[in-house]
């Protein structure tokens, strides 16, 4: 959750969240951003297939994890 904005009323502070959002919606939802990175942004995603790295990511570690225990 991300911290939209702080508000004290006298010795209280109450903190204000946005609503949770991955970092790729955020970017989507900035208006600091332009429609030409968003749409290479959107491009890339639909063709991200989670399970391969998923899998990408799990060899890898074993692979770390192979290499801590050697030494």
């Amino acid at each position: 959750m991300k911290l939209k904005e702080k508000v004290r009323k006298g010795s209280k502070v109450k903190r204000l969240y946005d609503k949770p959002q991955t970092p790729y919606a955020r970017v989507l939802a900035s208006p600091h951003v332009s429609r030409k990175v968003k749409t290479q942004l959107r491009a890339t995603y639909q063709q991200l297939d989670l399970v391969d790295l998923k899998q990408q990511i799990d060899h890898l570690l074993d692979q770390l994890w192979d290499d801590a225990n050697r030494s």
